[in-house]
């Protein structure tokens, strides 16, 4: 195998095919386009390249350091007729990590959020699919000052790899080698994954933890809302409760959490029936200190002006992300059951997921 074929990745091709599509609407000719695409990278730009050249792409980075180590030149990137990305379009595949709601869920209640997050980059930078990882690349990627993908120093790296082991990886002197998506839900106490999973951006990963847990949170919602709709508020009621109950996160915090990833939030009422002292009883008996008085001035429940007895109902959730095919979440469902009944570990996942 030459080095182009190991060279180039269908995203990359994808998106070298997209911009020779957006070069030839304003103009450019699709030769010189192909001759700025396949020019040779000389010895003195490679040296002036960043650590993350290559598109993001580990393996194109090793290729032309070797290059550039052993005054080879790499072959030219010659561009197939038809390039297919089965799950979503190579701006998707680059920019964001898949993550399962279930999953993002149990992070935040086992408050593994800061673990987690490394799991999901590590990922993320495994674009090989080879399930590991060195330790010494995900250092140089999230834990050096230089780097723009850093989320932590070098110490606090090392305290979530340890902290991390058993649940999201196990790891030797070199290397991480990642847990599967059924593993690490087992491990997570997930007996199931529910939702479609969500295409979690890769930037709201870098930032703040408490931003991170806000994303996590939402991406629950994004799983529930249906494809059928569009106005982003269409998923079945959920009481802040029930929130509390499956994420660990008081109502008061997910507030917070909806604003900061600018999720949409329908509160909804229900009216009873006027008020009058039975009926006060009946509906205090029923729905406790919730029930309030409202004054019906448009006359949309009867006469004008009436007032009645009120009570709020669970919210509707609309999406902050966007959702991904299901994919191989029936085969990780299948995996968790053994896991769950047995306790064997699974590896169920296919390469580059």
């Amino acid at each position: 195998m030459s080095d182009s074929d190991r060279v180039v990745s269908s995203a990359l091709l994808a998106a070298n095919r997209i911009l020779l599509e957006r070069r030839q609407r304003v103009g450019v000719t699709v030769s010189a386009t192909m001759q700025a695409v396949s020019r040779p990278i000389a010895h003195a730009e490679i040296a002036k390249l960043p650590p993350h050249l290559g598109w993001g792409s580990e393996r194109i980075t090793a290729v032309l350091r070797i290059a550039h180590q052993t005054r080879i030149t790499p072959s030219p990137i010659q561009l197939p007729e038809t390039t297919l990305i089965e799950e979503a379009p190579p701006q998707l595949l680059a920019t964001t990590v898949k993550i399962y709601p279930s999953i993002a869920l149990g992070m935040l209640r086992e408050e593994q959020t800061a673990v987690g997050r490394i799991w999901l980059l590590a990922r993320h930078f495994d674009d090989a699919g080879s399930g590991k990882i060195r330790i010494a690349a995900l250092r140089g990627l999230i834990a050096t000052p230089s780097s723009p993908q850093r989320v932590c120093g070098w110490r606090q790296l090392r305290n979530l790899l340890r902290q991390g082991e058993g649940v999201f990886w196990e790891r030797d002197k070199t290397h991480l080698w990642l847990f599967s998506a059924a593993k690490t839900a087992y491990a997570l106490g997930v007996t199931r994954l529910t939702g479609k999973p969500i295409a979690l951006p890769v930037s709201s990963l870098l930032g703040g933890i408490g931003a991170v847990r806000a994303h996590l949170y939402a991406s629950f919602h994004s799983g529930r809302v249906k494809e059928t709709r569009r106005n982003g508020v269409d998923a079945m009621p959920i009481a802040r409760e029930t929130l509390t109950a499956v994420c660990n996160t008081s109502p008061t915090t997910q507030r917070k959490y909806e604003a900061e990833t600018k999720l949409a939030v329908q509160q909804n009422y229900a009216i009873g029936g006027v008020v009058n002292k039975e009926n006060a009883e009946a509906s205090a008996w029923k729905h406790g200190a919730g029930v309030f008085i409202i004054k019906d001035k448009g006359g949309k429940n009867g006469r004008s002006e009436q007032s009645y007895l009120a009570w709020q109902l669970p919210n509707t959730y609309g999406s902050s992300h966007q959702q991904r095919p299901l994919g191989r979440q029936k085969r990780i469902n299948r995996a968790l059951k053994d896991l769950v009944t047995q306790g064997m570990p699974v590896n169920v996942e296919e390469a580059g997921e």
